[in-house]
């Protein structure tokens, strides 16, 4: 009996262990242990929710450690994502990455993208227009392979022989002040930010017509890095998500926070999505092709989303 009553008394004190070991596991705010990871972060308007989750604190809330790597301009950050080195790159251009790997993107992974509508041709001499552009220096943003689409699309134009130069965000300004380009080429939102600082846009809707969907920079993981390494991350995807609803809900702090990283006081954001489909990829891919800007028949995206 009184074996019994001891085994009892064990029983309930062990219940009540275990509702409290749950109850200090599911405390809010728990600090989830820490996984250790290596990433990049190229210096561009796409790259955000990086720096959103980054200095709110997100990142270290879901047990995301890293030491900071920013760079102004990709260079294998792009391969050493896709071989798995890094697990993760934010900022990549979608234009750079389709021509780095000839149209072929089944082994990169979106975890998300910023896109807006309209691009443009900027001018500080009013004289330039898209008629005076043989032997001119155009600029371009050096991230992107918009080189590349300009060249085929002044082509068409006529007799257009240009230089085209890349740029980075912070050159252009200065590019078109000390005469190093005559004009430059460039997207929405860059391209509103540019005009509101005085400077004329000669060409609107030059690349694309403004019904589509110009998908910019991407955070980007591989199919090595979500097949081996899918803790880190979910748990990567995760900030990102709560960095954007951030974004969407604080729009004004979401710019300060730019400001800070980039030094540019854009009056708005590009959209940051999400993918729960490829739709806006297959969109801009098709125009890409149908307007013979890219040398691919196809360009291939099925497995952009795919968790193998």
């Amino acid at each position: 009996m009184a074996g019994r009553f001891q085994n009892a008394i064990i029983t309930v004190i062990n219940v009540i262990l275990a509702i409290i070991l749950i109850i200090i596991l599911a405390r809010p705010g728990q600090k989830a242990k820490e996984i250790e990871v290596s990433i990049a972060t190229i210096e561009d308007v796409s790259s955000l929710p990086y720096w959103v989750a980054y200095d709110m604190g997100i990142f270290e809330k879901n047990g995301i450690k890293f030491k900071p790597n920013e760079v102004s301009r990709p260079l294998d950050e792009l391969e050493n994502t896709l071989k798995g080195t890094l697990y993760a790159s934010f900022g990549i251009d979608y234009t750079f990455s389709i021509f780095k790997n000839a149209g072929d993107l089944k082994i990169l992974r979106v975890l998300y993208y910023s896109k807006d509508n309209g691009d443009g041709l900027v001018v500080k001499d009013t004289s330039i227009n898209l008629k005076s552009l043989n032997g001119k220096r155009i600029g371009y943003y050096d991230n992107t392979r918009y080189n590349v689409l300009l060249d085929e699309t002044l082509k068409k134009v006529g007799d257009t022989a240009v230089d085209l130069i890349g740029l980075t965000l912070d050159e252009m300004e200065s590019a078109l002040d000390n005469g190093r380009v005559d004009a430059i080429y460039a997207t929405e939102p860059i391209l509103s930010y540019l005009e509101k600082k005085g400077y004329r846009v000669v060409k609107r809707n030059l690349l694309f017509s403004p019904d589509i969907p110009v998908i910019q920079g991407m955070g980007i993981s591989s199919a090595v890095n979500v097949s081996l390494r899918r803790e880190a991350i979910n748990r990567i995807r995760k900030s990102i998500k709560e960095a954007i609803d951030y974004i969407n809900s604080n729009p004004e702090e979401a710019k300060k926070i730019l400001n800070k990283h980039l030094g540019l006081s854009l009056n708005k954001l590009p959209k940051f999505v999400i993918p729960e489909d490829i739709g806006d990829f297959q969109k801009f891919n098709q125009y890409l092709i149908s307007n013979e800007l890219v040398p691919y028949s196809t360009i291939k995206v099925e497995d952009i989303l795919s968790e193998k």
